[in-house]
């Protein structure tokens, strides 16, 4: 099916499709780095979990206890 588009619409489809590669990439990028951002963190709380073990079980049973109560609510 051959559509007819009204003067001026491929202009502003080839716009459109440019804006929205461009906002693709633009996505895909902050995708990586927000990945990359998480492993480093993730690294780094590995790293503090392990010289601290009890301080940070203890934080763990905090926020957990924190969010019973909440939850309760």
């Amino acid at each position: 099916m051959n559509r007819a588009y009204p003067p001026g619409a491929e202009s502003t489809k080839s716009s459109f499709d440019s804006l929205a590669s461009s906002a693709q990439e633009k996505v895909a990028s902050a995708a990586d780095a927000a990945q990359g951002f998480a492993r480093e963190q993730y690294g780094d709380l590995t790293i503090a979990i392990r010289r601290n073990p009890l301080q940070a079980a203890a934080i763990a049973a905090g926020i957990g206890f924190v969010l019973a109560l909440l939850a309760r609510r």
